[in-house]
């Protein structure tokens, strides 16, 4: 499918959420209309979705190509300074040598030259063709909303269709044919057994056509199920007498025929539909249907004295300022909002274009160690919780003997990385553990290291549940995920480094582990740790206490990847003694390689 936008809809990109889109569904009424138009826009969402998705890979890999680029710039302008280097050797060497060839030289430096200008035209080629693709998605994007807007008032008008359509078969004039036999007490006299079985009668009929009523709806079965909550207010209208008598002493028969009436309330048929009272009324009314009101719309600037914050409007995100945007008038939420900063959030009564500009002010208590928070992904996801690692001068390594800085804080998970959080990164991507690539996933045997062909991290060889960590992930995985940790959420996510990692483990000790310098028994998940996982498998993270900043599974469960390039894990695992998970021990295996045994959390700069 070819999508395009006209020049003047490109324009107006920024305001596309604010576009009604009635015109585009004015013409089917009925609820089954209505929702052959949803099939098809449904349809062209997903086909606006996966070209989106197309062109977002496309973007991506430019973006990788214009990186390669600036990298290969930089490494011919380094030789092109060396080659001139040389040639100017050269030269001076003929004031001694005039016979000396410096042809070589020249055409070195030459060629040298000549790579460094292609580079440099190769990139600007790839920064116009990044610039063009971008241009391209905002399009894409842009024709995404929209259908997406199209389908809201799709459905919105079909909520609207039955409700329409049920009031229209909710409000009936008939007739009902009832006979009814009464056994009247001994003591009643003939004119009240015939008043009553004539007001049993009426009632019968009254059930009967409500019940005829409700079973003719299109929705009878939504409908029954919520009959309870909306009276059908069945009037009769007249009724008339046709056979009777009486019959074994005191026993009477009576046949009426009834005519009846169904006035239900304006709001029966939502109540009926189990929607909202709104639908029953007009749009933009309420239940008492005041006249309607036409709603301006006014552009709105928003500036901020930072860059890269975030502006929220009314719940949705907008992007960063500066920022032009189109609001109904009323009022409005606006919020800003940047790390570190004071957020700026307001109630704004929107009457004209106007500019709104925000200040925001650092924030000047910095955090607290063992804060925790969790960025936001989207509606249904966050970031895994961190805690916060306050900047300060800390001992760790062995016997706690090495004295390390921090200049800065930073936050971490404060569990390692879980089969549910790496399966949301696994889904959004398609991504490929090394694992799964390779077929191979190390585990323990017998207290040697040992390949399993066929384990990953999805089934790594014991059984398992979503809140287990996730193992049988490389180094190279758990960078994979930080990287669209930091994406996703416009934070920097890494891995962390070594003492980065025992800083947080001690959280404060200088003792084996954080609770002292005794491992004691069920304190942790290890081997012959004393625990129901001991030697068997990784236990749910959480399953024991935290240290003092809030971390949890700093001692045991699984081994734990760190930035250093070597390969260094820390943490100790269900598969290795107690001892090999004290703060300062360390295990090395090839960063390329994943065991069932190794996991990973994930530290998040501040």
């Amino acid at each position: 499918m070819r999508y395009g936008l006209s020049a003047l809809v490109l324009a107006m990109v920024p305001s596309l959420a604010s576009l009604p889109t009635l015109a585009q569904i004015e013409p089917s009424q009925t609820p089954t209309a209505i929702q052959s138009t949803l099939f098809e826009k449904n349809s062209e969402l997903q086909d606006a979705k996966e070209h989106v998705s197309e062109i977002q890979t496309r973007f991506d890999n430019q973006i990788a190509e214009t990186s390669r680029l600036s990298k290969q710039i930089n490494s011919l302008e380094t030789k092109l300074a060396k080659a001139k280097s040389q040639l100017s050797a050269d030269y001076a060497k003929m004031i001694d040598e005039p016979e000396l060839d410096i042809t070589p030289s020249q055409q070195h430096y030459q060629s040298a030259w000549n790579d460094v200008k292609k580079a440099q035209s190769d990139l600007l080629a790839s920064q116009q063709k990044q610039e063009e693709i971008k241009n391209e998605l905002s399009e894409a994007k842009a024709i995404q909303h929209q259908v997406e807007l199209t389908i809201y008032e799709l459905s919105e008008k079909k909520k609207r269709a039955r409700v329409a359509l049920l009031r229209e078969e909710i409000q009936k004039t008939g007739t009902e044919t009832v006979s009814y036999v009464n056994t009247c007490a001994s003591d009643m006299t003939l004119d009240a057994c015939k008043k009553q079985t004539l007001n049993l009668a009426i009632q019968k009929a009254v059930g009967q056509f409500k019940s005829n009523v409700i079973s003719n709806t299109s929705e009878s079965q939504i409908v029954l199920q919520n009959q309870a909550s909306a009276s059908l207010n069945i009037h009769v209208s007249e009724y008339s007498e046709g056979s009777s008598r009486f019959f074994d002493q005191n026993r009477y028969k009576t046949t009426l025929k009834v005519g009846l009436t169904s006035k239900p309330a304006d709001n029966a048929a939502c109540k009926l539909l189990d929607l909202d009272s709104k639908y029953c009324f007009a749009p933009s009314l309420g239940e008492e249907q005041s006249q309607s009101v036409e709603i301006a719309w006014h552009t709105v600037m928003i500036r901020s004295s930072q860059f890269d914050d975030r502006v929220t409007i009314d719940g949705v995100r907008y992007g960063s300022t500066p920022i032009e945007v189109m609001l109904s008038g009323g009022t409005h939420q606006i919020t800003i909002e940047k790390e570190g900063y004071k957020s700026f959030s307001r109630q704004f009564t929107i009457g004209q274009d106007q500019t709104i500009r925000a200040n925001l002010v650092a924030k000047s208590n910095a955090p607290k160690a063992g804060e925790t928070f969790a960025d936001y992904i989207n509606k249904n996801t966050n970031a895994p919780e961190m805690s916060v690692v306050t900047a300060g001068t800390f001992l760790v390594g062995e016997n706690a003997a090495k004295q390390v800085t921090l200049s800065k804080g930073f936050a971490l998970g404060i569990a390692p990385v879980t089969v549910e959080e790496f399966n949301a990164f696994v889904t959004a991507t398609g991504y490929k553990t090394d694992a799964e690539l390779t077929h191979i996933c190390t585990t323990i045997d017998e207290a040697t290291i040992v390949p399993v062909a066929g384990n990953n991290w999805q089934s790594p060889g014991y059984k398992q549940n979503t809140d287990y960590p996730v193992v049988c992930v490389s180094k190279n995985d758990a960078n994979a995920y930080a990287n669209w940790l930091s994406k996703r959420t416009g934070y920097k996510y890494r891995l962390p480094s070594e003492d980065e990692w025992e800083i947080a483990s001690r959280a404060g000790s200088t003792d084996a582990y954080w609770w002292g310098s005794d491992f004691g028994v069920g304190r942790a998940n290890t081997g012959w740790g004393g625990t129901p996982w001991s030697n068997q498998s990784a236990s749910p993270v959480k399953s024991f206490a935290a240290n003092h900043l809030g971390l949890y599974d700093m001692v045991g469960n699984v081994w734990e990847w760190t930035a250093d390039p070597k390969g260094i894990l820390k943490g100790g695992a269900w598969s290795f003694s107690a001892d090999k998970a004290k703060s300062e021990a360390q295990l090395f295996i090839s960063p390329s390689s994943a065991a069932n045994f190794a996991g990973f959390r994930v530290l998040r700069e501040l």
